[in-house]
């Protein structure tokens, strides 16, 4: 299998055995990712050497994202002196939360150099969209047959409830909320204009009939089916907010809209919440908000302790990985002692917390500067597909960001890679040349050898 291949079918595997939190799946995921990265960049330095070039080729997205992977790879330098020196509570936690960053930034430099295309950029989406439409429809029908099966094992929590191969209904939520974002930005991209005569227009109606837009259309309605049957609060909260909030910059800041661009982010809200909430019980999402309470809820608590350790160790932080061993002792009161909290139920202050305030500001400042390319690729681009992958890698960023206010999907491996993966579209979608292929040095290389 080629190393397109292999990045392909990492994307797919993903959220497959248990979401990567399994302590034997995750380490698979860094050293795929690091393997990948390593041959990659091996094949690009014998390639300048053989042929005397003066710079390795590169992707054009790849050398503009050099300060977010400068960024990400701080954060790592950082983590490696917490565990050395060490300052962490727990020396154990911290390595294996390093090997776990190095992972997730070779993985965003492995996406830069791969998808260097418009066909490789809408064949990772795809394969996106299919891995989510499996969790779907497997979640779903464990819902609906009453079987209540994870990966390859029985369910002990959330029956009832759609997990997909996931342990936790809030990290299937999770990343479905990014799938969704970049099925809906490739949908965009697909945007039919109807011009013509009557007889034109018909014809231009059936081949859309005939196309893949309408199985994409499909599979994200099989998505969100699902995401309502999560009962995820904040999952549900996150996508239908974060559809808004995008779609709403795309409608005032995109060029050349067209009208159908604005039905279709209208249709996406409408007939999602009216017709599919109807049949599969978003009445019951919403009924479970209006129940949450402080005398039902903690997280509100936890996330005030958290912040207390934050400010207890502002500077060195407590240690990458070490929440669960600090937590005790800033355990408040009000919350029952029997309540054992792995994670902070909020990435934000359980970053801040363990990396400390400096590397949680590098990694802000990495996610900002994500989505100002992704709003920027929304309004200078003039491809329709980078626009609407920039549409998708702005609209999961700001899904994720909402629901990790509450809950600890960035925990997860399949959904920080999904993470990590919407940052390097971000950059895909504002710097790839429109007409971007291969290199053609690298092409005309690999078909010498293939030769």
């Amino acid at each position: 299998m080629t190393r397109w291949g292999c990045f392909q079918a990492l994307l797919f595997i993903l959220p497959l055995p248990f979401g990567g939190a399994a302590d034997w799946v995750w380490p698979w995921f860094a050293v795929t990712a690091m393997v990948l990265l390593a041959l990659d960049l091996r094949e690009r330095l014998l390639f300048q050497s053989v042929n005397h070039l003066p710079s390795l080729t590169l992707p054009v997205a790849f050398t503009r994202a050099l300060p977010v992977l400068g960024l990400l790879a701080a954060v790592q330098v950082w983590v490696f002196f917490q565990w050395l020196w060490p300052t962490s509570v727990s020396v154990f936690e911290t390595y294996q939360s390093l090997l776990k960053g190095i992972g997730l930034t070779s993985f965003f430099a492995l996406a830069l150099l791969n998808l260097d295309s418009r066909r490789r950029v809408t064949r990772a989406i795809w394969i996106v969209v299919l891995a989510a439409a499996f969790q779907a429809v497997f979640g779903a029908l464990m819902v609906l047959t009453g079987w209540e099966l994870g990966f390859f094992i029985e369910k002990s929590a959330y029956r009832g409830l759609a997990t997909g191969t996931y342990i936790n209904r809030n990290h299937l939520a999770g990343y479905l909320e990014m799938a969704l974002a970049l099925g809906i930005g490739l949908l965009l991209a697909q945007s039919t204009q109807y011009r013509g005569s009557f007889r034109q227009r018909l014809r231009q109606l059936v081949r859309m009939l005939l196309s893949t837009k309408v199985l994409l259309r499909l599979l994200l309605a099989i998505m969100v089916i699902a995401l309502v049957l999560t009962r995820s609060r904040m999952g549900n909260t996150a996508f239908f907010a974060s559809l808004m909030i995008t779609g709403g910059l795309a409608l005032v800041l995109m060029r050349n809209k067209t009208l159908s661009t604005t039905i279709l982010l209208s249709s996406l809200l409408v007939i999602d919440i009216a017709i599919v909430g109807t049949f599969f019980g978003v009445e019951k999402v919403a009924e479970r908000l209006q129940n949450t309470t402080s005398e039902t809820e903690s997280r509100d608590e936890v996330t005030r302790d958290t912040l207390q350790i934050a400010r207890d160790h502002l500077l060195a932080g407590i240690g990458a990985g070490t929440f669960i061993y600090s937590y005790p002792a800033y355990k408040s009161d009000d919350i029952k002692a029997d309540r054992i909290y792995n994670n902070a139920h909020n990435d934000h202050a359980q970053f801040m917390a363990e990396f400390g305030l400096p590397a949680f500001l590098l990694l802000a400042l990495a996610v900002l500067i994500s989505i100002w390319w992704a709003i920027m690729a929304m309004v200078k681009r003039n491809s329709e597909l980078f626009k609407g992958v920039g549409f998708g890698a702005c609209m999961g960023i700001i899904a994720l960001l909402i629901h990790s206010a509450v809950d600890f999907n960035l925990q997860i491996p399949a959904n920080a890679y999904m993470f990590v993966l919407l940052l390097a579209l971000a950059a895909v979608a504002r710097w790839t040349p429109h007409k971007s292929e291969k290199a053609p040095e690298i092409r005309r290389s690999r078909s010498a050898h293939n030769g």
